[in-house]
């Protein structure tokens, strides 16, 4: 455990597969993703598996009930409900309040809306929690889109991005692709330590997944499209 906390670095799996390098900490990465793709089973590949390796770990999660999150990463840690355990999950949930039910996560927020959702992060999740977490990825940040203006969502998130780098994990935020203008997305990128890229893609016949890391800054990798297979547990590895 010791060698995990002092280490720079984090190998994320797949992503630092491609790369053959760990990914520093401090580095915010969006994830961009084809509707169709599986970013679920991406995103919780990695969240189980760093958390077989001892890393403490976040699902910020719009899309997924929190409950589906822990059903799957027990499938892969049995022992993750014991009080040992658990402490090195947590889901913030943003879900729950679109059902009208109150959450039963420790971190949970109330609205979509960012005037509602920048107090939950500057008083609670970017002061209390988000500094402990070696890890953190969310199910899909396109739904902020839905009730906030492109304008005020893009300064909010250049606001928040160095307070995120001060941190000491790896983040990865996600968005839908061909969901938003091509301003936003060329905003994200520009703001991004990194962009990773998850398609789903027909070939001859076959529908498949793949994996690009398409910038990572300062970082010498390779940007080719790597095949993806899903295990019998529904989680990914790379493609011999």
């Amino acid at each position: 455990m010791d060698e995990i906390l002092d280490s720079k670095g984090i190998w994320v799996p797949l992503i630092s597969d491609v790369m053959g390098r760990e990914i520093s900490r401090g580095k915010l990465l969006i994830g961009f993703y084809e509707p169709s793709a599986d970013w679920l089973s991406f995103i919780l590949t990695l969240v189980s598996t760093l958390l077989k390796k001892g890393y403490v770990v976040n699902v910020t999660t719009t899309s997924t009930p929190p409950s589906e999150i822990r059903r799957i990463t027990n499938q892969a840690m049995p022992k993750l409900s014991e009080s040992d355990d658990t402490r090195r999950l947590s889901v913030s949930d943003i879900y729950t309040w679109q059902t009208g039910r109150k959450s039963d996560e420790a971190e949970a927020a109330d609205s979509l809306s960012l005037a509602r959702a920048s107090v939950d992060f500057g008083t609670t999740w970017l002061k209390k929690g988000m500094p402990h977490y070696d890890f953190v990825v969310t199910d899909n940040f396109s739904p902020f889109m839905i009730y906030n203006e492109e304008r005020i969502f893009t300064q909010w998130f250049a606001k928040i991005v160095p307070h995120i780098r001060e941190m000491k994990g790896v983040r990865i935020w996600s968005f839908i692709k061909h969901f938003h203008t091509d301003s936003l997305y060329a905003i994200l990128e520009s703001l991004a330590d990194g962009i990773i890229e998850l398609d789903y893609r027909e070939d001859s016949g076959i529908l498949e997944h793949l994996l690009r890391v398409k910038k990572m800054t300062g970082v010498p990798h390779s940007t080719d499209w790597r095949r993806l297979s899903m295990n019998s547990n529904g989680f990914m590895e790379l493609s011999t």
